[in-house]
């Protein structure tokens, strides 16, 4: 019979630290839940679908929904801390677009907070969207980012275990034309239930 090897003592010790330092990670995305987005059932929002003939003018077009760099697709499941999101949008209107902020609130939550995502840079914050032209919508850091957490902690729930996001409202502003609420999706998949 032959003899088996012994592991030595460091070897066992360094398994063991490797696991205990591993353990807060495997915690973490344990308790993370999967989250969806959704178009929120009181949601301000005109819709459109793409190619559609409408007497509606669109500014803008959502490109695509982002977190940690992955493509999300409303109403399906997907990982992450929602105030990483990142709204990818073109301004498909005729001209400049001078703001643009879709807002999400989180329906779970009893007084639920409306969380605003906006061209956040300050490089891009004054400078005008001009038609074709993409840019990214995210929840701007500091104390904004920081008071979702705090307004969904102070009403006993964890942000991290909130299931779903509703996207709320968009809001669109051009020089010399009133604030439009209106966006189509380029992906059908994304698009918003007409109301």
């Amino acid at each position: 019979m032959k003899a088996v090897p012994r592991i030595s003592k460091h070897v066992r010790s360094l398994a063991l630290l490797l696991l205990m330092s591993l353990l807060p990670l495997m915690k973490t995305a344990a308790q993370e839940s999967a989250k969806t987005l959704d178009w929120g059932d009181q949601a301000k929002i005109t819709c459109g679908k793409p190619g559609a003939a409408e007497s509606r003018v669109f500014e803008i077009e959502l490109e695509d929904i982002l977190i940690d760099g992955r493509s999300v697709l409303i109403g399906e499941p997907f990982v992450g801390d929602i105030r990483d999101l990142v709204f990818r949008v073109k301004n498909v209107s005729d001209r400049p677009v001078d703001f643009i902020q879709i807002t999400i609130a989180l329906p779970e939550v009893k007084r639920p907070p409306e969380i605003p995502f906006v061209r956040a840079s300050s490089e891009t914050k004054t400078k005008l969207v001009q038609p074709g032209e993409e840019t990214e919508l995210r929840v701007p850091r500091g104390k904004l980012y920081d008071s979702v957490n705090d307004t969904v902690v102070a009403q006993g729930m964890e942000l991290q275990r909130i299931k779903r996001a509703a996207i709320y409202s968009i809001i669109v502003t051009k020089k010399g034309q009133p604030v439009g609420e209106c966006l189509k999706a380029r992906d059908p998949r994304n698009e918003c239930p007409p109301r």
